[in-house]
């Protein structure tokens, strides 16, 4: 460094250029970045508005009955069920703690949460007997398809059973949309300056969007959309990592066994995805009306055939990003050599998990036992139903079990995806640990005077907007169906009795004003929980919370598969409508205690201690009915 660099730049002609220079190189960069910013959301725009498209296609006037709008109006292909479960496993609120578990080199949550996950799926697979007679006899007699309306016929078939089961999801949906909300605005501040009114009205108008394009386009919509943003997941997930590993091996830092245990994870994670989905992320079979008993009615349309067009364009893209993760991925592994990658990829696994064993117990039970209750999954579960006189009676075991393991192995590697996400991210841009690890890797994209830096935030961006997408509309789609089919019959008895027509549009139309309501609800909650919630969105502690508020949903367990489990005997593990009721109380008493007691003295460890607490109780409950004389009434 030449004499004088530190004295005043005026007493040099030189050094007086220079400084020139470099302040209009700040300004510049300062211009070159408010430039950029819009720039960077139009790839997530995008995404919003092929969202749309399905509604256009699939969206009819009237709908002769309550399944054609709460479930499906047309016989809905595998793939589009299956795409869509895939999407809404993928949730925000489990992104945020997953990608901090990463940068902090702490693995054994997410692998736990994940290999828990796909085991609780796998149980659907092998209780599905009898909750697929379920659906086709619901289905025949155009009747509730609800688990609510399953446990309730199985104990007594009492309304208030009913009533009160399905009170309880929607409060677990009302908490899981605001989840998605808050986690969504954190990604968001710092793209938009870390202004926080803009982020919130950004957010508030995606819950909106999202919420009227549901009630307008029916269940069928929501999953043709969910699978399309399937597709925008993957491309932003494998174009985020790819850009970030050639930032990585471009700067050549040091690696850590972390890191290397991540980069054995992508390049297996993107060849096996390819390989086993045979480069087909999004099913592009036919986009056809239907009349009204499910049959495909006239040719295809010119804008159903462009829109299938760009979905095998964007099959093609998300493998070419897969490949480029492998290739990348694949030359730094073939530096460090065999040796070295099974030597840091064990001393990686030896970390310790960093939660208290109360927590780590709450991420094995919640993850096994929610997918078998959560209400989306039974209305994926009606959709095949429905969709199964189009399958072959000898092809339909086989079609339910592909459905199943796919999205059981998918949705735990995408979520283990995420971590490793963290990890390489981490050390592309030396990112810290700690509960801010996402905002501050989010602001150092921004900040970064890099085209690949803006790209990579660009599809960072796409993630988050097509996780947020489908998991909010899927979610706000299982509410609206439990409000058809269980709450409004106990509130307006008459209008529920009534057949025909005219009598089904007043209906829907009471369901609507009953989801408008719950957007106001949703909407509020979000913005209270924003300004008086003093926690990070993307902390374990937040998912914690969440998990107490929403193991409410576990109560259900010990009604549900006592019945499942013990279906030859016709009073087999079934107790009386008044137990039933106490069993759900209580479930629901436990969580909101653990969340009371959490608010009162700041310890992390309540929330976490509601979801086994919950269990325990309900299942202790339960075997104290069966003991109990009388109790026990055949199902309904």
């Amino acid at each position: 460094m030449p004499d004088g660099c530190f004295a005043s730049p005026f007493l040099d002609p030189l050094l007086r250029v220079d400084f020139f220079r470099i302040i209009a190189r700040l300004r510049l960069d300062t211009r070159t970045q408010q430039i950029r910013m819009p720039l960077v959301l139009i790839l997530p725009l995008v995404s919003l508005v092929i969202y749309l498209i399905p509604i256009v296609m699939l969206r009819r006037k009237t709908y002769a009955r309550a399944q054609d709008y709460f479930i499906s109006s047309e016989r809905s292909p595998p793939g589009v069920i299956l795409n869509s479960s895939v999407a809404y496993a993928l949730k925000m609120a489990t992104f945020g703690p997953f990608f901090v578990w990463g940068a902090s080199g702490n693995f054994w949550p997410a692998i736990a949460y994940s290999a828990f996950f796909a085991f609780g799926v796998s149980l659907i697979y092998i209780l599905r007997r009898p909750m697929l007679e379920f659906m086709e006899n619901a289905l025949n007699g155009d009747r509730s398809i609800t688990v609510h309306d399953f446990i309730a016929r199985r104990h007594g078939n009492d309304a208030r059973v009913r009533l009160l089961a399905c009170a309880l999801t929607v409060f677990a949906v009302l908490v899981l949309v605001t989840g998605e909300a808050l986690v969504l605005a954190t990604f968001l501040k710092p793209v938009l300056s870390d202004d926080a009114l803009w982020a919130d009205v950004f957010v508030c108008a995606i819950v909106i969007f999202v919420a009227l394009y549901t009630m307008l386009s029916g269940n069928s919509g929501v999953m043709r959309s969910a699978q399309s943003q399937l597709g925008f997941l993957y491309l932003g997930l494998f174009g985020t990592t790819a850009l970030l590993l050639y930032l990585l091996v471009s700067a050549q830092p040091p690696m850590t066994p972390h890191s290397t245990f991540a980069f054995v994870f992508v390049a297996v994670c993107c060849a096996a995805v390819p390989l086993y989905r045979r480069s087909r992320y999004i099913d592009t079979g036919p986009i056809r009306n239907h009349d009204s008993e499910g049959h495909a009615s006239g040719s295809e349309s010119r804008g159903a055939r462009l829109f299938r067009r760009f979905e095998k364009i964007l099959n093609v893209c998300v493998s070419v990003c897969a490949a480029w993760v492998i290739v990348v991925a694949g030359m730094e592994l073939y530096s460090e050599g065999l040796a070295a990658i099974a030597r840091d990829s064990l001393v990686a696994l030896q970390s310790s998990t960093g939660l208290p064993g109360i927590a780590f117990a709450a991420l094995l039970l919640l993850p096994l036992f929610h997918p078998i209750v959560d209400m989306t999954n039974w209305q994926r579960l009606a959709a095949f139903a429905q969709a199964s006189p189009d399958i072959a009676p000898s092809q339909r075991p086989a079609v339910f079990r592909g459905i199943v393991r796919i999205y059981a192995v998918e949705a735990a590697l995408i979520s283990l995806f995420m971590c490793m996400l963290g990890v390489i991210a981490a050390v592309a841009m030396a990112t810290p640990g700690g509960v801010d690890a996402v905002q501050v890797f989010i602001r150092e994209l921004a900040t970064e005077p890099n085209e690949l830096a803006a790209a990579a935030l660009s599809l960072l961006l796409v993630v988050g907007f097509a996780i947020a997408l489908s998991t909010m509309s899927s979610l706000f789609s299982a509410s609206l169906c439990a409000i058809r089919y269980d709450v409004l019959p106990a509130l307006c008895p008459e209008l529920a009795s009534a057949q025909g027509q005219p009598a089904e549009e007043a209906k829907r139309r009471a369901v609507m004003m009953g989801g408008g309501g719950y957007l106001v609800t949703t909407i509020a909650a979000f913005l209270l929980a924003n300004a008086y919630l003093e926690i990070s969105f993307t902390s374990s502690a937040f998912l914690g919370l969440l998990f107490a508020l929403c193991c409410t949903q576990l109560s259900f367990v010990p009604l549900l598969l006592g019945p499942l489990m013990g279906r030859r005997s016709a009073a087999a593990a079934t107790v009386s409508p008044g137990w039933a009721l106490v069993i759900l109380a209580v479930g629901a008493a436990v969580g909101l205690l653990g969340v009371a007691l959490y608010a009162s003295t700041g310890r992390e460890a309540w929330v976490w201690a509601a979801v086994p607490a919950c269990l325990a109780s309900g299942l202790v409950l339960f075997m104290l009915a069966r003991l109990w004389r009388g109790n026990t009434v055949p199902p309904a």
